[in-house]
């Protein structure tokens, strides 16, 4: 029998109940195990911003579960980001953005544009360096010029139209020359292309080249940010040099799309600790990149204005259509 006395007593654990529910929901996230996708292989720039994120979070205990790294490569990073973009709703997954997140869709028939994700947090600026081997003829950029104008040279980058290959038309464009591209998969694939002179140079990230500059075995020709890296401050920019260009683009992270907002804002707040950490510091001046932080929907404010500023250079250099 139900008495007045046993309903009281009912109501109360239900009252204390929901009382302590609310504090558990909130300290509910994260509890799982994280899976941190690289859309790209080993080696590259992608790859080694990725990796120097999660040993932060790893070093510092900023993420309280375990974190699975995984390499998925291939279609100049279609396919690791398509499959982070179809687990939307998922928030134990991150990938960075390069380049490519922003200049694959607009290139090939992906299932995903940078729309498709839930923006996190830009966390630099990058820029390409034009490199050759340190035995070539090219001395700098106006030897490369004059070869070109009088003979064929070819440069090699990651993808078709990545922002490698951006790099080397807007170049071209400037300076007045013709030159044959040479789409290589990886950072890896792209010095070994160099170093046995199967292309004349490379347009790669800084940090794709770092260790074959320190060792002398490449030299950098160029840089194509607006003002000189920090890590190489020696190597000119092309405006500089009377090439009247300059590009970067982001490096930043994102989630899958249709997330909770609170997944959103504690990872805001987490990588705003991990770009205050020395071993970032450390990891921008090594990669010679610029810290510009812009967080969450800032961020899709400026992947939107990037889209259309990448997609306009494109369209313009022939390699795609209105």
């Amino acid at each position: 029998m139900i008495t007045r006395r046993s309903l009281t007593l009912l109501a109360a654990a239900a009252a204390v109940a929901s009382t302590m529910s609310i504090p558990a929901q909130a300290e509910e996230y994260p509890s799982e195990r994280l899976t941190y996708t690289i859309a790209f292989g080993p080696g590259g720039g992608n790859d080694r911003m990725s990796r120097t994120v999660v040993d932060i979070l790893r070093k510092y205990d900023l993420y309280p579960g375990n974190i699975v790294v995984e390499n998925r490569e291939g279609g100049s990073g279609a396919v690791g980001f398509s499959y982070v973009a179809g687990k939307a709703g998922d928030p134990y997954r991150l990938t960075s953005t390069s380049g490519n997140f922003i200049g694959t869709p607009l290139v090939a028939d992906t299932n995903w544009t940078y729309a498709d994700f839930t923006p996190i947090g830009l966390l630099a600026s990058d820029a390409m360096l034009l490199v050759v081997r340190s035995d070539s003829d090219f001395g700098d950029v106006d030897a490369f010029v004059d070869a070109a104008k009088t003979g064929r040279v070819t440069i090699a980058g990651s993808g078709s139209a990545g922002p490698e290959r951006v790099t080397a038309s807007l170049f071209a464009q400037a300076a007045g020359i013709e030159f044959e591209y040479v789409p290589i998969g990886s950072g890896g694939e792209l010095v070994t292309a160099l170093t046995s002179g199967s292309v004349d140079a490379v347009v790669a990230n800084p940090s794709e080249v770092a260790g074959q500059l320190d060792a002398g075995t490449l030299k950098a020709l160029a840089f194509s940010d607006s003002a000189r890296s920090t890590n190489n401050p020696d190597v000119p920019t092309f405006m500089e040099l009377g090439y009247d260009f300059s590009f970067s683009l982001p490096r930043g992270v994102v989630m899958p799309d249709d997330l909770e907002p609170a997944a959103q804002d504690w990872w805001v707040a987490t990588l705003k600790k991990v770009i205050e950490t020395p071993e970032w510091q450390e990891y921008l001046a090594k990669n010679g990149m610029s810290g510009n932080p812009i967080w969450g929907e800032d961020f899709a404010t400026y992947l939107a204005a990037t889209s259309a500023q990448y997609r306009d250079t494109l369209v313009k250099i022939g390699a795609i259509q209105q």
